[in-house]
């Protein structure tokens, strides 16, 4: 299967202190892939870490994380694709939905 074209997105949103967070993917070839999210939170001198994985359809967001994010914290968010054991792409960003 080509995966030359795949796009590997993180949706975050945030209601006030709340933030949700999907993954996503997009491919011209209907796929459904593996996936490991990794969200890390830094707030007042801790770090904490929601660990999720599954499987991501082509087009559909899969299911969300929801943390309240307080003011002044961090929080960072890696994926990882897979087909099989095959790492087909990996994506960082920020969660405050900014």
């Amino acid at each position: 299967m080509d995966f030359s074209q795949l796009a590997v997105a993180i949706d975050a949103q945030r209601h006030g202190a709340m933030v949700v967070i999907r993954p996503h993917i997009d491919n011209p070839t209907t796929a459904a892939l593996h996936y490991r999210m990794t969200v890390t939170q830094r707030s007042a001198g801790n770090t904490s870490n929601i660990n999720q994985a599954g499987e991501l359809q082509n087009g559909s967001g899969a299911n969300s994380i929801s943390l309240s994010l307080p003011p002044g914290a961090t929080c960072t968010v890696h994926l990882e694709v897979f087909q099989g054991a095959a790492l087909l792409k990996a994506v960082d960003g920020a969660c405050d939905g900014a």
